[in-house]
């Protein structure tokens, strides 16, 4: 199925039918934009049209591959334990950190605005770096992210925490 994550219409006509939605659709790159709205809008935005998408097709449920970054960034290093009441501080994150924690923050206000007798189920699935077999066999985000800290030209293991997923365990976190 193909569709513009920007024009209702498309989405509207791609999820015709529909009982489940899986919304796994977001940018990504590596390095940064210079205009983090070139993250921001497409993921915003793509999310409310599937949000809209579901209610007029009346679907049972809707999961929303989001991220861990958009809970986990906070002005505190030191913090480790997160509530579903916790949000990515806007102000510390990069345009892709704030493109996760904007655009499912607008899930669950489009859910929270709609009448509760219209409302269906959302799940929020909110990986860190997602690894494992490579269907495309090209490069993709996360092949990118593991060069990124294998060329970094520092000797020995980088000093990060980065919470890593098999890409098989989060397809089957989608279909539960």
């Amino acid at each position: 199925m193909e569709a513009d994550l920007e024009k209702d219409e498309s989405l509207m006509k791609a999820t015709a039918g529909s009982k489940y939605i899986v919304h796994t659709a977001s940018p990504f790159v590596v390095d940064m934009p210079k205009d983090e709205m070139v993250l921001i809008k497409p993921a915003v935005n793509g999310t409310i049209s599937i949000m809209r998408a579901a209610h007029e097709h009346k679907v049972k449920r809707v999961v929303i591959t989001s991220s861990n970054v958009a809970q986990v960034v906070s002005k505190d290093p030191f913090k480790v334990n997160f509530t579903v009441q916790d949000w990515s501080d806007l102000e510390t994150g990069n345009a892709y950190e704030k493109s996760k924690t904007l655009a499912e923050q607008a899930a669950w206000d489009y859910l929270d605005a709609i009448k509760e007798s219209e409302r269906f189920e959302v799940v929020s699935i909110n990986p860190g770096l997602v690894l494992g077999p490579n269907l495309n066999h090209g490069d993709f985000a996360s092949s990118d992210i593991m060069k990124m800290f294998m060329m970094s030209g520092t000797p020995g293991v980088p000093r990060n925490k980065i919470g890593c997923v098999d890409v098989r365990d989060v397809a089957h976190a989608h279909l539960q």
